[in-house]
C-alpha cells in the first residue's frame, strides 16, 4: 500500500529549507561516513575467519543459543558445515549484544585456556569494527543508548533505501514545514527519531538485531502532519494492488489507514526484516507531538488555506459525509452535479446508486449500477466498482430483463470472474434467448480453457450440448471435445 500526499507544489515561496537540510545530512552520511562500510565489513569478517577467532567463538556461540531457549536456530546452524557456519555466526553476532556481554564475562568458554585464547584474538577484531562508522552509530536491540536511537535516524542501508526514505521526507516536509515553521519541523524529526528507536526497542527487547534509517523519524512527520492538517482536505496519491487514484479527504483520516497498515505488518510480515515497529512507535510519537503543536497553537493556520484564486472542490467529501449520516437526498444533490460535469466516475455513478438504494428508490438503484457497467474499465478501481455493482444487480427485484442481464453477464465475463457468471446463466438468464444463452455458454467455457482449468471447460461444453443440442455452438463444443 502506498500512500503519498501531493497536495501542494513545491516552489521557491514554500521551499521547506529544513526539509531540504535533512536530506543533505542524510545524503552526506550515506555518501560521505558510511561509504566504504560495506568494505570495510567484510574485511572484518574475512578477519573473524582466518585468525581463527570465529571457531572459537562458534561453540559459544551454540550454547549460547540453547541456554537462551534458541534450539532450533542452534541445530539450525549446526547442521551447517564448518566453514559456513563460522561465517554465518560472525555476520548474526555483529548487533548481538547480549551474546557479547556473555563473551566478555567469560560465561561462555570451556575452560580458562579456551577463554585467554579468544581474549588474544578479540582485540584486532573489535579494532575493525570500530571503523565501520555503520556498526558504531546504527539502533541495536537490547541496548538502550540514546545517541544510537538519534543517530540511526540518518543511516541507510543501501541507495534504495535512501531514495524511498527522502522522497517521503520532501513530500512531508513541504507540507508539515510550512505548517509548524523550519524549528519545529527539526524538533519532531529529532523527537520523531527518539520515539520511533524507543518503540523498536521495547517491542525487540530480548533480540539480536539493530536497525537504521529515517522511515521511523519520517513516519513521526506522517503523525505530526495528519494531526496538523487535522479536517483540512488534502489530495493524495493512494495506490493498493491494482486500484490506484487521486482523492481529496481530511488528512486526520490518513493517521488510521498508515497506521492499521504498519500495525497488520507487523504482526503479519515481520519476517520482511523491515522495522513497521519503528513505523508505527514513530506515527503515534508523531501524532502525539502534533497534538502538543496544534493545543500550544504553534501552527500557522493559513498555510493549510486554499491559495488565493484556488477553488477547491468538496463535493465529493461532502457527499460521502451525508451518505455516512443516511441524509440520501442531500447527497444525491451533490452527486448529481458531479455526474453532470464528471459523467465518466464509476465511483460517483455507485455513489448515487447507494443513496437511492437507501432511500428506496429501487428503479433509480438499479440505472446507476447499470450506469457503471456500461463504463469503459480503465482502471482497477473501476473494475472493482463494476464487480461490486453487478453483484447487487444479480440479486436485484424485479428481475433483470434481456438487455440487463447481457450487461452483467458481459461483466462477470470481461472481468474474469467465471463462477459469477456460470451462476447468473444458471439462475437467471432465462429471459435470454436460447441463442443468446448457448453463446454465452459456449463464451465462458472458451475462457475457462484459456485460465487452464481445462475440467470445467469439459463440463461446460457437456453441459451446452445437453442443453442445445439443435444449435451451431453445440456442435462447436463437440469438435472441441473430440479434439481433446
Amino acid at each position: 500500500m502506498l500512500i503519498l500526499p501531493l497536495h501542494k507544489p513545491l516552489t521557491l515561496a514554500n521551499l521547506p529549507v529544513a526539509t531540504l537540510l535533512l536530506v543533505m545530512a542524510n545524503v552526506l552520511v550515506f555518501f560521505g561516513w558510511q561509504g566504504g562500510d560495506e568494505a570495510r565489513l567484510q574485511a572484518a569478517q574475512r578477519h573473524y575467519v582466518q585468525s581463527g577467532l570465529g571457531a572459537h567463538e562458534v561453540d559459544a556461540y551454540l550454547r549460547y543459543l540453547r541456554a537462551d531457549g534458541q534450539t532450533r536456530e542452534a541445530d539450525e546452524l549446526a547442521r551447517l558445515d564448518p566453514a559456513t557456519r563460522v561465517q554465518a555466526v560472525g555476520t548474526r553476532t555483529l548487533t548481538d549484544v547480549r551474546f557479547q556481554q556473555a563473551l566478555r564475562e567469560g560465561a561462555l568458554f570451556q575452560g580458562e585456556v579456551d577463554r585467554r585464547a579468544w581474549q588474544s584474538l578479540r582485540p584486532a577484531y573489535d579494532r575493525q569494527l570500530d571503523e565501520v562508522f555503520t556498526l558504531r552509530h546504527m539502533l541495536r536491540s537490547s541496548e538502550w543508548s540514546p545517541s544510537r536511537m538519534f543517530s540511526a535516524a540518518f543511516l541507510h542501508a543501501n541507495l534504495g533505501h535512501l531514495l524511498g526514505n527522502m522522497l517521503f521526507l520532501v513530500v512531508l516536509g513541504l507540507l508539515l514545514e510550512g505548517a509548524v515553521g523550519p524549528w519545529r519541523l527539526l524538533l519532531v524529526y529529532g523527537l520523531g527519531a527518539l520515539g520511533s528507536s524507543a518503540a523498536s526497542l521495547l517491542w525487540r527487547w530480548g533480540e539480536a538485531g539493530g536497525g537504521l534509517g529515517a522511515s521511523g523519524a519520517v513516519a513521526a512527520m506522517m503523525g505530526a502532519f495528519c494531526v496538523v492538517w487535522g479536517r483540512n482536505p488534502v489530495r493524495f496519491f493512494y495506490w493498493v494492488g491494482v486500484w490506484f487514484d487521486y482523492v481529496r479527504t481530511p488528512a486526520i483520516w490518513l493517521l488510521p489507514a498508515w497506521l492499521g497498515w504498519e500495525i497488520y505488518n507487523l504482526l503479519a510480515n515481520r519476517h520482511l526484516g523491515v522495522g513497521f515497529d519503528a513505523h508505527a512507535g514513530g506515527l503515534l510519537c508523531g501524532a502525539a507531538l502534533g497534538a502538543v503543536l496544534v493545543l500550544t497553537r504553534q501552527v500557522r493556520n493559513d498555510y493549510m488555506q486554499p491559495e488565493p484564486g484556488e477553488v477547491v472542490d468538496d463535493r465529493w467529501e461532502r457527499a460521502q459525509r451525508h451518505l455516512g449520516r443516511m441524509e440520501n437526498r442531500e447527497a444525491e444533490e451533490l452527486l448529481a452535479a458531479l455526474a453532470d460535469e464528471q459523467p465518466h466516475r464509476a465511483d460517483v455513478a455507485m455513489a448515487r446508486h447507494r443513496a437511492a438504494a437507501n432511500g428506496g428508490r429501487r428503479l433509480a438503484a438499479r440505472q446507476h449500477a447499470l450506469q457503471v457497467l456500461r463504463m469503459p474499465a480503465h482502471d482497477g478501481e473501476t473494475r472493482r466498482l463494476q464487480a461490486e455493482a453487478a453483484g447487487v444487480l444479480a440479486g436485484t427485484q424485479p428481475p433483470l430483463d434481456v438487455d440487463e442481464a447481457s450487461l452483467v453477464l458481459d461483466t462477470w465475463l470481461a472481468l474474469g470472474r467465471l463462477e459469477e457468471a456460470e451462476a447468473l446463466l444458471l439462475q437467471g438468464a432465462e429471459v435470454l434467448p436460447r441463442e443468446t444463452q448457448a453463446r454465452q455458454w459456449f463464451r465462458l467455457a472458451l475462457q475457462h480453457g484459456e485460465q487452464s482449468r481445462v475440467e470445467c471447460q469439459y463440463r461446460l461444453l457437456q453441459s451446452l450440448i445437453e442443453r442445445f443440442p439443435e444449435l451451431p455452438q453445440a456442435g462447436k463444443a463437440r469438435f472441441l471435445l473430440e479434439q481433446g
